[in-house]
């Protein structure tokens, strides 16, 4: 019978040693690397969510200041509702009806959509849950709700994110 004296290599045990700690160094890396993709994911859609507000506050505040622009006296320049702002001016020969409202006909993403004279609703902007508008004397102040458009099912409550916003402007035009 033939003796194996000093022969190199590795045993069976120090190889399932070696293939468990790259099991547990693998999947931590996985971890962290999955924690860090949500949140640049969660981060994406706040930012989203953030310009989509502000652009829709920048509209919005440029409308209100030009309810009126053109129109005869005794014609109604903007009419305020809680939920629906309806602005008139005169752009061309007709007198234009501007209407901005919140449509919920998709439940998952409310949007507030912009409604021209006679033409069918567009959207304007995505995923704003709610707004309101008040009037006191010629100013119009608006308050609105914009929430993410994907929910986050790490997130609290129904796993959206909001943001509230509130823009004042004065209409340029006499009421």
């Amino acid at each position: 019978m033939v003796k194996i004296k000093d022969q190199k290599g590795i045993t069976l045990v120090e190889l399932l040693i070696a293939c468990l700690m790259t099991f547990i160094i693998g999947g931590a890396a996985l971890e962290f690397y999955a924690s860090q993709h949500n949140q640049w994911l969660a981060q994406t859609d706040v930012s989203d969510m953030q310009q989509n507000a502000r652009a829709l506050k920048d509209e919005l505040t440029t409308s209100i200041r030009s309810a009126g622009y053109g129109i005869i006296a005794g014609h109604p320049r903007i009419v305020v509702t809680s939920n629906t702002l309806t602005i008139y001016r005169k752009d061309s020969t007709k007198i234009d009806t501007i209407q901005y409202y919140v449509s919920h006909a998709n439940p998952d993403h409310p949007s507030l959509v912009k409604q021209i004279n006679q033409d069918s609703p567009q959207v304007f902007a995505e995923d704003i849950e709610s707004v309101q508008f008040t009037r006191t004397g010629n100013l119009i102040t608006v308050t609105l709700v914009a929430r993410e458009g994907r929910r986050d099912p790490e997130y609290a409550l129904d796993g959206y994110r909001r943001r509230t916003m509130v823009v004042s402007a004065e209409v340029r035009n006499k009421i």
